[in-house]
Order: C-alpha cells, then structure tokens, then sequence
C-alpha cells in the first residue's frame, strides 16, 4: 500500500485528513503546509516517489499546487495516476486539471468517503 503525502496550508483539514488515515490503517509519508517545502521534500525522497499518493490543495502559500504538480511530473512523469487534486477554488476547472493528465479531481467540500474511494481506486 502507498502512503500518503498531504499538501495542504488548512490546518484543520490536514488534521482530519491525518485522523482519517490513521484511523485507517494508511501510513503518511509528510504534511505540509506550503508549495515550498513541498517541492524541497520531493527533491528529498524523489528515490520512494512511487511509493506515494499526493493530495494536492492548489491554493497555497509560496508555491501553487500547481507548481508541485510540475515539479513532481518533470521528476516522475509516471505518476499522474498517484496525484489528487483538491481545491474549493471555482476558478479552477477540472478540464485544467486533466489537461495536466491529472484524473484525480476533487471539489472541497468532498466527503471523506470520496477521498477513500479515490485511494483507493489509486492504490488498485
């Protein structure tokens, strides 16, 4: 099974995401709350990247999700299957995000059995 790597600057959402994966069973590889230090911490464990699901908020602090995106596909181009997309931002659509050849896309608010499935489906 893949762990998971949480993109995400809303505390309180990285926090229920972390209770429902420890609740779970699914072991989480980081939780991050900028686009920065994202990026420095997949330059760090590029060699396991396959071993990982990332949810990606777009919206945060000093890089987008956008660009982590970037950085994770130009390091591994293979692991579009393994990125979640998760944004609240309506200016964001989900064809932008397929056209990255990102399929996973979710619109927060989404219920917590949403992201299981998407793992899920992820780790198949």
């Amino acid at each position: 099974m893949k762990k998971i790597y949480i993109i995400e600057d809303e505390s309180d959402i990285s926090n229920l995401y972390t209770m429902l994966f420890d609740r779970e069973g699914i072991e989480i590889e980081g939780v991050v709350s900028s686009g920065k230090t994202a990026i420095e911490n997949i330059e760090q464990f590029k060699e396991k990247i396959h071993d990982i699901v990332f949810i990606i908020d777009i919206r945060i602090p000093e890089k987008s999700g956008i660009e982590v995106v970037r950085k994770l596909l130009e390091i591994a181009p293979d692991i579009k299957n393994q990125i979640i997309i998760a944004t609240a931002d309506d200016r964001i659509t989900k064809k932008e995000i397929t056209d990255l050849g990102i399929p996973y896309f979710l619109r927060k608010p989404f219920s917590l059995d949403e992201l299981l499935q998407t793992i899920e489906e992820i780790q198949k």
